[in-house]
C-alpha cells in the first residue's frame, strides 16, 4: 500500500512479496531409449535429482542431450508428485535415430578415376556412448585402414580417452596431386578435458612411420627434397586443441555456433621437425522459428612450416578442393603448382597457408514433413593454398613454376545447390557447383557426392 512521505511531495510504496514454495525435483526419467543406456543419458544432466528445480538447468539438459547426436528428438516435461506439492518430475522423451553407419563414398576424377571406401563406425557402441570405427578407403591412388576407439567418460567428470592405429599406402602417380608414393603407419592415444560447458581441450601423441617413393616423372622440388632429407621419416606427434560447441544440434544443425584452434607439431628427434596450426568456425543464424530457414557461414585457415632451417615436409602441406571445401574443384586439386621433370607435368603440390571460407542460405525442401533429416542450401565457396617459401629444384631442371606468398586474388570461387540427407536407407551428400573464376590447369567436378547406409 502506498503512504504519503514525510514531506507530502513523494509516497512509500511497500511490496509484499509471498515467494512460494520451493520446489524440488524428486525423479528424472528417460523415455525411448531402447538402444542407449540410461546412464549415456544421466551423465549429460545439469539438472540434479534433489536439488531445487531449476528451468534453466532442465533445458541446458536438454541441449545437452540433443548435441549427442543420438536423437533426432528430444522433448521435456514436468510433473507435479502427487501429495508432495514441493516436488516434481522431470521426464526427457527422446526418439533415436541412427548413430552407427556402415557408409560407402564414391567419387569421379577425369585424371583419378573411380574413388571408393568404406567404413563401419558406431557413435554409440552397445549404447554405452563410446564411439568406434574401423575403416578402409581405396582408389587408383591410395589405400587406408584406420581403427579408432574412444570413451567421451573415462572419468566420472568427464574426460575422455582415446586410442588410434592406422596404415596407409598412397599413390599419386595416376592423379593430378604430385607424383610419389607414401607408405606409413602409426598410432597414438588422446585425452579430452572439458573446460566449461561448452569448450574442451584435447591432448594426443602418436609415433608415425613414414617411407616417401619418387618416380621418374616426380616433380623436381620433390625429388630434391627427398634427396637432400631423405625419403624415411620417424616422427613423435604430438597435437593439442580447443573446441567450444554451441550448436544446436550433434547432426545438421540449424543455429549456434563452433570454433576449433588446433596445433600439430613433431617433437624435437623426429627426422622431420615441423608445426602445423588450424583455426576452423561456424556460426548459423536461423531466420525463422521453426528454424527451417537459416545462414550458415563456415571457415577455415590453416598455417604450416619447418622447426630450423630444413624446408616444410611437402606431405604434410595442406591441399583445398571438393566437397567439405571449395565444392565444384576436384578434391585436394587446389594449389601451388609443381616444375616437372623429363616426361612428367605440372601437379598439385598444395601449400603450407590454407583459407576457405563458405556462406550458405539453408531452406527447406517442400512437402516434406521431417526437415530435421535433411539439409538443403545455396551456397558459395572460396579457398586455395598458398606457398610462403617455394622449395628449391634439382639443379638442370630449369626455372621453377613457384610463386610464393599469399595471394588472394588467387582464392577460387564457386556456388551451387547443396543437400544433406540423412535416412534409414543411408545418408546422401551431394553437391551440383560450377567454378566462378577457374583457370587453366584447375581441374573442376560440376556434380560431387557421397553415400552411405546406417544402422
Amino acid at each position: 500500500m502506498p503512504e504519503p512521505g514525510a514531506d507530502g511531495s513523494t509516497v512509500d510504496l511497500t511490496i509484499r512479496v509471498d515467494p512460494g514454495q520451493r520446489a524440488y525435483v524428486r525423479r528424472i526419467n528417460f523415455i525411448g531409449n531402447t538402444s542407449t543406456q540410461d546412464e549415456v543419458l544421466r551423465r549429460e544432466m545439469i539438472q540434479m535429482e534433489g536439488a531445487p528445480a531449476s528451468t534453466e538447468s532442465i533445458s541446458q539438459s536438454r541441449r545437452r542431450l540433443e548435441r549427442l547426436g543420438f536423437f533426432s528428438q528430444v522433448d521435456v516435461d514436468t510433473q507435479p508428485v502427487a501429495g508432495e506439492p514441493d516436488k516434481l518430475d522431470v521426464t526427457y522423451t527422446v526418439e533415436e535415430q541412427p548413430s552407427g553407419s556402415v557408409s560407402a563414398s564414391i567419387g569421379f576424377s577425369q585424371s583419378a578415376g573411380i574413388i571408393y571406401g568404406a567404413s563401419l563406425a558406431q557413435n554409440n557402441f552397445l549404447g554405452t556412448g563410446n564411439r568406434v570405427n574401423v575403416g578402409a578407403q581405396r582408389s587408383d591412388t591410395f589405400t587406408s585402414l584406420n581403427f579408432g576407439y574412444t570413451d567421451p567418460y573415462w572419468t566420472l567428470d568427464g574426460i575422455s580417452r582415446g586410442y588410434n592405429l592406422f596404415y596407409r599406402e598412397t599413390d599419386y602417380a595416376d592423379s593430378d596431386i604430385s607424383t610419389f608414393s607414401t607408405d606409413a603407419y602409426g598410432g597414438g592415444i588422446s585425452f579430452g578435458y572439458p573446460i566449461s560447458e561448452l569448450s574442451r581441450l584435447n591432448f594426443g601423441a602418436s609415433i608415425e612411420d613414414l617411407t616417401v617413393k619418387t618416380f621418374r616423372d616426380t616433380p623436381s622440388e620433390i625429388v630434391r627434397y627427398v634427396d637432400e632429407q631423405g625419403a624415411d621419416a620417424q616422427s613423435l606427434k604430438l597435437t593439442a586443441s580447443w573446441t567450444r560447441n554451441n550448436l544446436n544440434r550433434g547432426i545438421m544443425p540449424t543455429s549456434g555456433n563452433y570454433q576449433r584452434l588446433s596445433m600439430e607439431t613433431a617433437a624435437p628427434g623426429s627426422d622431420a621437425e615441423y608445426y602445423k596450426l588450424r583455426a576452423r568456425a561456424q556460426q548459423l543464424f536461423p531466420l525463422n522459428e521453426e528454424e527451417t530457414w537459416a545462414l550458415k557461414f563456415g571457415s577455415t585457415l590453416g598455417y604450416a612450416d619447418s622447426i630450423g632451417s630444413d624446408p616444410h615436409p611437402f606431405y604434410e602441406n595442406f591441399f583445398s578442393g571438393g566437397l567439405g571445401s571449395v565444392r565444384g574443384f576436384t578434391a585436394n586439386t587446389l594449389g601451388q603448382r609443381t616444375t616437372p621433370r623429363e616426361a612428367g607435368r605440372d601437379r598439385t603440390l598444395g601449400g603450407n597457408v590454407l583459407v576457405e571460407g563458405s556462406a550458405e542460405l539453408l531452406f527447406p525442401m517442400p512437402f516434406l514433413e521431417d526437415q530435421r533429416s535433411l539439409q538443403t542450401g545455396f551456397f558459395i565457396d572460396a579457398g586455395n593454398t598458398f606457398l610462403t617459401s617455394c622449395y628449391p629444384v634439382v639443379d638442370g631442371d630449369g626455372p621453377s613454376n613457384c610463386s610464393s606468398g599469399v595471394d588472394l586474388g588467387e582464392l577460387r570461387y564457386s556456388a551451387g545447390i547443396g543437400l544433406s540427407w540423412l535416412t534409414p536407407v543411408g545418408p546422401l551428400t551431394f553437391s551440383v557447383a560450377e567454378p566462378l573464376n577457374d583457370k587453366s590447369g584447375d581441374d573442376t567436378q560440376f556434380f560431387q557426392f557421397s553415400l552411405g547406409q546406417t544402422f
